[in-house]
């Protein structure tokens, strides 16, 4: 039997595997070294789930979600076309669509070192893969108000130590015009002056 098999975006290989729980049934996870019983196809009611944040591979139960495929697609395209933004990560969570940057330390003081001893594309090489590496941290998310009519509410992260949550930014409205409004502030300064 051939375990099944996931690469993550890290480019590392996850297997599947099963072992026997002390109750008598069976247990499924992903193992970069498998140890257990290989596993070729994924268990009915499961779905192979990779952490936006760190890219490990779980076996989870399947997750119900209400957000559809063309809104995470027009996140998407939003992200790369109003932010100008080639790296991050759009999850569909549960009635949520969130987006998720490489925690990558990119400011200009770093550049101006690099580029003393680098050529721009050896630069570029560099940086594609920090990002590469990098783990992913959660920035904004669009929570659907109503499922009807399709209405969210936009909101950021507070990077406050004591008060890490959700603030809220606006009241609910379409997709499209929220993406608008705020995606043009992801990965620049402006962002932490949004409230």
């Amino acid at each position: 039997m051939q375990n099944l098999q996931h690469v993550n975006r890290r480019g590392i290989a996850y297997f599947l595997q099963s072992h026997a729980r002390r109750d008598g049934g069976i247990a499924y996870s992903f193992a970069r070294k498998p140890k257990g019983q290989p596993v070729d196809a994924i268990p009915e009611g499961y779905e192979i789930f990779e952490r936006p944040a760190d890219a490990q591979v779980f076996l989870r139960k399947v997750q119900p979600v209400a957000i559809l495929p063309l809104e995470v697609q027009l996140v998407q395209s939003a992200v790369r076309a109003l932010a100008g933004i080639e790296h991050f990560i759009v999850a569909a969570e549960g009635d949520a669509l969130v987006i998720y940057l490489p925690e990558v330390d990119d400011d200009e003081h770093h550049r101006r070192q690099f580029a003393t001893v680098m050529s721009p594309h050896q630069i570029r090489i560099l940086r594609q893969l920090r990002i590469h590496d990098a783990t992913y941290g959660r920035i904004m998310r669009f929570v659907l108000a109503d499922a009807t009519s399709r209405k969210f509410h936009a909101q950021r992260w507070c990077f406050r130590g004591s008060i890490d949550n959700w603030i809220t930014l606006s009241e609910s409205g379409r997709l499209a015009g929220l993406l608008e409004r705020y995606a043009p502030h992801l990965g620049k300064e402006s962002f932490f002056e949004l409230y």
